[in-house]
């Protein structure tokens, strides 16, 4: 390990310093190479500003909210032994933020609530609320924080990994307006970077992703990448696209390339909450993200309400009966109409 990286750090990778610490003093720092200030916000939350005049975009990094969503937890964790290595220069404001360590060290995607459903300009936190609930507040703030500074872009990629298996191995969801420049920007660049499909929706969420995007001004997206696998047994070779572009990101040298793949663009149809515990989803467990379903199909029943497909292509997004009562169990999606290469 490099001198950097042993001065934060001592012999851990930054995740097993996230995971074994209970809590930090002050704010440690230090300067690396390229005049780059690194500075330990919190446990999990690392700081990086080069110094100069020069406006630069900010770009937030998030991964870990569900706990048993490895493989992106490994990409990052590399990724910071790379930049405190040397390895890779910053030259925009960058903030890595590992969210929800309890999970993470627990090997469940939950201690007690789904902490992507918890990013809600609600009130503060109060007695009784779970450890979630007051991690997610205080990644909140940070994020405020770190979003306030001048910047000429703001960027949000929070990377998960899905439930269960793809038609479209890495996909993406953006809560941003299609329409603007940015986002769509962003959007060839994913991509360009391994990205197979994007959804863009502007359902009411909570999500972090959402709210960055919502209430940040962020252009945010959430990335799946792959499914959820216990740590060492995800294959990191599978993901050296989107590697490519994070570094391109962070070192300022991601440009869109001529001829390059452009992700598969699809917009939310509906939404279906879980009423009831009579809720039901009607096809097989195994069945992957994406699929795609034929007129009159019924995909789910609950006490008094059943989802049946109303125009032939409607695919699934997200199926999940076990979510708690009031929440998202599916999402079904169709191709974006209004989108073509021709646009481009």
């Amino acid at each position: 390990m490099s001198t950097f990286h042993e001065q934060l750090f001592g012999e851990k990778s930054f995740v097993q310093s996230t995971l074994h610490e209970a809590f930090i003093t002050g704010r440690p720092s230090l300067i690396i190479d390229n005049n780059v200030v690194v500075e330990l916000w919190d446990n999990g939350v690392l700081y990086f500003q080069p110094q100069g005049s020069t406006l630069r975009s900010a770009i937030l990094l998030s991964v870990g909210v569900h706990g048993n969503e490895t493989a992106p937890i490994e990409i990052i964790d590399q990724l910071v032994t790379d930049i405190l290595a040397g390895k890779i220069a910053v030259r925009n404001r960058l903030l890595i933020v590992i969210a929800n360590p309890k999970a993470i060290k627990s090997g469940f995607r939950e201690i007690d609530e789904n902490m992507n459903r918890l990013f809600s300009d609600a009130p503060i936190v109060k007695e009784g609320d779970s450890d979630e609930h007051h991690r997610t507040r205080t990644l909140m703030n940070y994020s405020r924080d770190f979003f306030s500074m001048d910047a000429h872009k703001k960027i949000h990629y929070d990377l998960h990994t899905a439930i269960r298996g793809s038609v479209y191995k890495q996909f993406a969801v953006s809560p941003n307006s299609s329409d603007r420049a940015e986002t769509e920007h962003q959007c060839l660049l994913l991509g360009q970077y391994g990205i197979e499909a994007i959804l863009t929706t502007t359902q009411k969420s909570a999500t972090f992703s959402a709210f960055t995007a919502n209430t940040l001004g962020a252009t945010s997206f959430t990335l799946e990448l792959g499914s959820a696998r216990p740590f060492g047994e995800n294959n990191i070779g599978e993901f050296a696209a989107i590697i490519e572009g994070l570094h391109g990101m962070i070192s300022g040298k991601l440009a869109l390339e001529v001829g390059r793949k452009k992700a598969k663009r699809f917009i939310v149809a509906a939404e279906v909450p879980k009423k009831t515990d009579a809720f039901r989803l009607l096809f097989a467990s195994d069945t992957v993200n994406f699929t795609s379903f034929n007129e009159g199909d019924v995909l789910a029943t609950d006490k008094d309400y059943q989802y049946i497909v109303t125009k032939s292509g409607e695919r699934i997004l997200f199926p999940n009966e076990n979510v708690a009562i009031g929440q998202r169990a599916l999402v079904i999606v169709c191709p974006d109409e209004n989108y073509t290469e021709n646009t481009l």
